[in-house]
């Protein structure tokens, strides 16, 4: 018995280290010249980040992000409703994010973004699926270091058409920091909302401040922020999100995407102006 206890206990160890390599980013060669800090740099993951602080600081308005699918990211077995979920995904925790520091206006934003998704690595549906049988009887998080995906995104913030702010985003998905779920895209999906996350954190940290109240994001303002972003990206179903904690769920069973018609201009009676600055 003991060679079988001092094997589950390194074996947990052996999964924290089990990580895919990150995907090859795809650059555009116009951002080539720009003066990138690396963030990250491991086998894992690699985030490197410019930004022009001077043009970001008097931001206010910022555009609900558009999403753009390069050709040939998605890997085999990843269709073309899969790719447009997971760039989705990635836009909508930006968007939600921002909502709570900025004002999201798609008519006379200050700010435009842009997500480009270039690389999603499948899972291996079937190994994700055996890692879930094996989750309800191995106690703690389990999953199989195999058949894991990855992504990598590149995001682009302009103002007035200059470049102020750039996240080059590639990870591969973890044993453990990437529950299974048994679509081709369950990987991509969660590492998608990450690079969300983190697109949105680095624009308000360029800021200066993380003060929302220092623009005039008052509690109305970002209800009708999140408002927005409801209806550009939609949302995922809070029971199937509930349920996914328990089974392995597939994002296309618990996400419909985004809505199949974008709204139209904001009329004036539903526009809510964040309170000048003091």
């Amino acid at each position: 018995m003991r060679p079988f206890r001092a094997l589950g206990l390194a074996f947990p160890l052996l999964l924290l280290q089990a990580c895919a390599s990150a995907p090859e980013t795809r650059r555009d060669a116009a951002l080539e010249a720009l003066p990138f800090e690396t963030l990250r740099d491991e086998t894992h993951a690699r985030v490197e980040r410019y930004v022009d602080a001077a043009l970001v600081a008097p931001v206010r308005r910022v555009a609900p992000p558009r999403v753009v699918v390069l050709e040939d990211a998605a890997g085999a077995g990843v269709s073309e409703a899969q790719a447009a979920l997971v760039g989705n995904r990635a836009a909508r925790e930006a968007c939600n994010r921002l909502a709570r520091h900025f004002l999201i206006d798609a008519e006379a934003p200050e700010l435009e973004i842009e997500l480009r998704v270039s690389a999603i690595r499948p899972t291996s549906a079937g190994a994700a699926g055996v890692s879930a049988l094996f989750d309800v009887f191995v106690p703690g998080p389990f999953r199989l270091p195999a058949g894991l995906g990855g992504f990598a995104a590149e995001g682009v913030a302009r103002v007035e058409g200059r470049k102020a702010l750039v996240l080059r985003w590639a990870e591969g998905a973890g044993a453990i920091s990437e529950s299974a779920r048994v679509s081709s895209i369950g990987d991509a999906y969660q590492l998608a909302g990450d690079f969300g996350r983190d697109f949105a954190r680095a624009l308000v940290e360029a800021t200066g401040s993380t003060a929302s109240t220092e623009r005039g994001i008052t509690t109305a303002v970002e209800q009708a922020n999140e408002s927005r972003c409801l209806e550009w990206f939609g949302r995922a179903s809070v029971a199937g999100r509930g349920a996914s904690i328990l089974l392995p769920l597939a994002p296309e069973a618990i996400d419909a995407g985004a809505p199949p018609r974008r709204p139209g201009p904001v009329r004036e009676s539903e526009r809510v102006e964040p309170e000048p600055a003091g």
